[in-house]
Parts: structure tokens; sequence; C-alpha cells
């Protein structure tokens, strides 16, 4: 096949007549947009570097104060803790309640106590009427009475 005209000149027309400059545009816009885009996510990677920093620092000094805090707790001393506790409570309770016991007692013995201080408050200082009888009877004591001839009264107990 012959071509009437020169290759490079057809292709130099061909290149001419082609209008490829909206191409070249809209390639500018997506390559300026690629770098918006690619900024933007250094951006955000750098923000989220930032905070993965920060909250690596704070579990490092969370994890420390964990680590201090667990090993000055033993266990084997609070449960020897909680059962020395445990004694002192149970101790308590005892006594308590021996206490208690025992101010009951104390109640009872009081009311008897009480009861018979009301008989002997009713029996008055000399007794009961037949403890007063048999004493009167016991005593050697004799009272004479003389009476007075004008007040018929005694006048004289011997």
């Amino acid at each position: 096949m012959l071509l009437d005209e020169d290759p490079a000149t057809l292709i130099h027309h061909t290149i001419g007549n082609f209008n490829i400059h909206p191409d070249k545009t809209a390639i500018g816009r997506i390559n300026e947009s690629l770098s918006t885009l690619q900024q933007a996510r250094d951006l955000r990677i750098r923000d989220t570097e930032d905070a993965l920093r920060k909250l690596s620092r704070s579990f490092q000094n969370l994890a420390t104060q964990h680590n201090e805090t667990t090993s000055a707790h033993s266990s084997t001393d609070h449960a020897s803790r909680i059962v020395e506790l445990d004694t002192q409570k149970f101790r308590v309770a005892k006594a308590a309640s021996d206490l208690e016991i025992e101010g009951e007692r104390l109640e009872q013995e009081l009311e008897g106590l009480r009861g018979k201080l009301h008989k002997l408050d009713l029996q008055g200082v000399e007794g009961d009427d037949a403890a007063r009888t048999r004493r009167e009877l016991e005593d050697p004591t004799v009272y004479v009475q003389i009476a007075d001839s004008s007040h018929d009264q005694p006048a004289l107990t011997f």
C-alpha cells in the first residue's frame, strides 16, 4: 500500500487535529486530587500514630502501676489477714454472747434479791408477827408496868 503523503506529515497532521487538551486537563485534575488525598491520608496517619504513641505510653504507665500493685499485694498475706480477722470476729461474737448470758443471769439474781428485800420491808425492823411473838416468849426481860393512878397510863417500864 502506497501513501500519497509522507507518513511523518500524516502523523503530524493527525496529532495536530487530535484534541488532547481536555484529556490533559482531566489528568491534571486527577493528579491534583490524588495529591490532595495523599496529603490528607498522610495527615490522618500522623494523627493516628500520635494517638497510638500516647495510648502506648499510657498503657506502659498503667502496666507499671499494675505490676507494682500486684507485687506489693501478696495473696497469702491477704488470706492470712482475712483468717485472722474472722477469728477475731468470732471471738468478739462469743464474748458478746457470754456477756449477754451473764447479764441475764445477773438480772434474774437481782429480781430474786428485790423480792427478798420487798419481803423484808413488809416484815419491818422487828420481823413478822410470828417471829416477834417467838422472840417475846424467848426474851428473859420482864416488863413491869407501874400505873400512875391519875392517868391510867404506865408511868414506868422496867
